[in-house]
């Protein structure tokens, strides 16, 4: 039989934070420390590459490295990476053995790309292989949008290195799972359900990673707000100066599971859920973007009454636009 839900997809565009009164010594949002390493560049190939990869570490952000290239380019945009590579995470396949052969002597933090954090078998014969074979400090799985997909890794998984969730399925740019699939859900109700779980069950070495559909510092805050402890953004930063698609002289943006993709990386072997898009947006030093993204997210801490964006996660003060409400009964 089929299974209605009781909660409402409430997506980012659904509601508003609500500012709220402070009694902090805070004159200033410039007061706000800066925490750009909880903004994490997804691994897009159309966004990260060496010379992206160097910028953006030198700022600060995390910048997680595709693995649609040969080991020997993912290594070496690694070496490009700065501050000793804590802001580096390297992604690796279901089966992707060589590479981790080759890549263990210079990362432990890793991203098990898979679109399907629910595949948690799989997935967790990965993580048990891959901690017999190299050093984990920081493992990114996903991609979940339910407390479902944090319970099944609950007790396997808990106590030991950090984890970090991606949270969200079908909500970015130059995704079109939803329209493949009908599976999607509205990000602001995935990501407090999820932190309310992890929250209720006191798992301290799970986080969460807003992952999707994240386009400007309005959304970065909200989800900040609702619990997410970073944000995952890929379509904003192909914006940047650096980004890999300037650089090859492309100028498009484009989706992992999309034909483009396969193309790059091995032919096409299975149906598109990823979409190309020209970037018709003004192109500009990462430097700069990073700059109004911080000046949003910290305006918001400042507007919500906290002076860190760190006391400020999980606990937004939203109200749903009147638009975005169900239907009054009759």
């Amino acid at each position: 039989m089929p299974t209605i839900l009781n909660t409402k997809s409430i997506y980012y565009n659904d509601c508003n934070l609500i500012a709220q009164p402070t009694h902090l010594d805070l004159k200033s949002r410039a007061d706000i420390p800066m925490s750009l390493d909880r903004i994490f560049v997804s691994p897009m190939s159309a966004v990260v590459g060496k010379s992206f990869i160097k910028e953006a570490t030198d700022i600060g952000l995390s910048v997680g490295i595709h693995r649609f290239c040969d080991i020997a380019t993912q290594i070496e945009m690694v070496k490009c990476s700065t501050h000793d590579n804590k802001n580096t995470y390297v992604s690796i396949g279901l089966n992707d053995w060589n590479r981790v052969h080759l890549l263990r002597d210079y990362t432990y933090n890793w991203i098990i790309d898979c679109a399907n954090g629910y595949m948690s078998k799989q997935i967790l014969d990965v993580i048990s292989k891959l901690k017999s074979e190299a050093s984990i400090r920081n493992l990114i799985i996903g991609n979940i949008h339910s407390k479902e997909g944090i319970k099944i890794y609950n007790s396997l998984l808990k106590e030991q290195f950090k984890v970090y969730f991606r949270v969200g399925i079908a909500c970015g740019s130059a995704c079109s799972t939803s329209d493949a699939t009908g599976v999607n859900r509205g990000q602001i109700t995935e990501i407090i359900e999820c932190k309310e779980y992890i929250d209720k069950h006191k798992i301290d070495n799970f986080y969460l990673i807003a992952d999707g559909g994240i386009k400007n510092g309005n959304y970065a805050s909200k989800a900040f707000g609702a619990g997410a402890d970073y944000v995952m953004m890929g379509g904003f930063f192909s914006k940047a100066t650096e980004a890999e698609t300037h650089i090859i002289k492309d100028g498009t943006y484009w989706g992992g599971a999309s034909k483009k993709q396969q193309e790059l990386f091995g032919g096409v072997k299975r149906h598109s859920e990823g979409k190309v898009y020209k970037i018709e947006d003004d192109i500009v030093p990462l430097k700069e973007l990073v700059k109004e993204l911080w000046g949003g997210i910290s305006s918001c801490v400042s507007y919500s009454g906290y002076n860190t964006l760190e006391s400020f996660i999980g606990n937004g003060v939203f109200e749903i636009k009147e638009n975005s409400l169900p239907p009054k009964s009759r």
